[in-house]
């Protein structure tokens, strides 16, 4: 019973492990060239717009706080 024990453990073993390396291997085969370019230029515009959210987080952020600290809330307002 141990022996059918351990030969289970390892076919499951080898099946995970061939389970994760066909995983791997679908991820990192490499693109045709217009995939890669689609696949590029999406990140490219996520980035852009992560980029676009951190700025305007950060300016609300240090708005806030100098008109807390200079204790006007109209500071920093345009006209």
């Amino acid at each position: 019973m141990r022996l059918f024990g351990s030969l289970l453990n390892f076919l499951l073993g080898a099946l995970v492990g061939a389970l994760i390396g066909a995983l791997i291997t679908a991820l990192l085969t490499p693109q045709s060239g217009s995939e890669f370019k689609v696949q590029v230029r999406q990140r490219i515009d996520e980035g852009r717009a992560a980029r676009d959210r951190a700025e305007a987080e950060t300016t609300a952020e240090m708005t806030a706080r100098f008109r807390q600290k200079v204790d006007n809330p109209n500071a920093l307002k345009e006209s």
